[in-house]
Formats: structure tokens, C-alpha cells, sequence
């Protein structure tokens, strides 16, 4: 049963996600602490106690996605982020979405569990949690902060894009060599 905490730390960041654009202004606060800390505890546990799952990774960054981008979506929609800063900051995001989707296109499952964590994406996404912990706890966003994490976020999106291609995460397993 424990085994399975990852797992519904992962669901819950992604109910959170879905809850967040309908939640009280005064709730959100609540939200996305309680999402950073289910984005951290999740992997930590994994690690921790090797309780890793193809499930959960699968799940982890779909729902990492589905928060970062609903939240981002109502931050733009609320404040004055100009259409293309939120197209940055959202930049990671929207490669990996590309990807995942033309690795499940290709039917190339495998390559799910062939793309790790990386510094620039881990590096994205505490700026990303920063910007939304202004965003709901102080009402306004510091635009060096919000610069950071576009430029995180845009370098990350290139690292996860040269990491598709180096690896050819774009072609079906048949077509690549036996790694076995």
C-alpha cells in the first residue's frame, strides 16, 4: 500500500491542477503549496525507497504539465503577462507535450521511461513554483523573477528537445537498435 504513496501524490497534483482555476482566491495559496509538495515528496519517495512504477512514470509528468500550464494559464488571464511571455514560460511545458505526444504517436512506449529528469527541468520548474507563489501569495510578480524562469524554461525546453532528437525518441522502437 505505501508503495502506491508516489502514485497518489501524483493524482492528487493533477486533481490540484483541475481544482485550481475554480478554487477561492483564498485557497490557492493553499493549492500550490500543497502541489510542490506533492512534485517533491512524490520523486523523493521513489528514491527514497525505490517505489518507482512505470505508472507513476508515466503519471509524474503529465501531471507536472497539466499544473504548471492551468496555472499559468490563469496567472495569464489575471495579470498583465503579455501573450508570448506566457508562450515562455510555458515553453518547457509545450516541448515535452510535443514530444510525448509524437513518441505516443509513434507508439514508442518505451521511450516514456528513456527520458529522465534533467537540471535545466528541475531548474524550470522551481522557478516556475516561485512566479506562482508570488502570483497567489503576493499578488504581483517580480519581473526579474518571471525573466528567470522564462529563461529556464526555454533553455529547458531546448535541452529536452536536443535529448528527443539525440536519442531518436522519434522513431519507433522496431526501428532502432536492440538495447538489450
Amino acid at each position: 500500500m505505501l508503495r502506491q504513496l508516489p502514485n497518489c501524490l501524483t493524482v492528487l497534483r493533477l486533481i490540484l491542477a483541475f481544482v485550481f482555476p475554480l478554487a477561492p482566491e483564498h485557497y490557492r495559496l493553499i493549492i500550490v503549496l500543497i502541489a510542490l509538495a506533492t512534485e517533491y515528496l512524490d520523486g523523493a519517495l521513489c528514491r527514497w525507497f525505490n517505489w518507482g512504477s512505470p505508472l507513476g512514470a508515466l503519471l509524474d509528468p503529465i501531471a507536472d504539465k497539466c499544473f504548471v500550464l492551468v496555472v499559468a494559464m490563469v496567472m495569464f488571464v489575471e495579470t498583465e503577462i503579455a501573450w508570448w511571455q506566457f508562450m515562455l514560460f510555458g515553453a518547457r511545458e509545450i516541448a515535452v507535450f510535443c514530444g510525448a505526444s509524437l513518441i505516443a504517436w509513434e507508439k514508442n512506449w518505451r521511450a516514456f521511461f528513456n527520458v529522465v529528469p534533467r537540471v535545466l527541468g528541475k531548474a524550470a520548474t522551481v522557478f516556475q513554483f516561485l512566479v506562482f507563489l508570488c502570483f497567489v501569495g503576493l499578488e504581483s510578480i517580480p519581473q526579474w523573477l518571471l525573466i528567470l524562469a522564462i529563461l529556464f524554461s526555454v533553455l529547458s525546453a531546448i535541452d529536452y528537445t536536443y535529448l528527443f532528437f539525440k536519442n531518436n525518441f522519434y522513431r519507433a522502437m522496431k526501428d532502432q537498435p536492440n538495447r538489450s
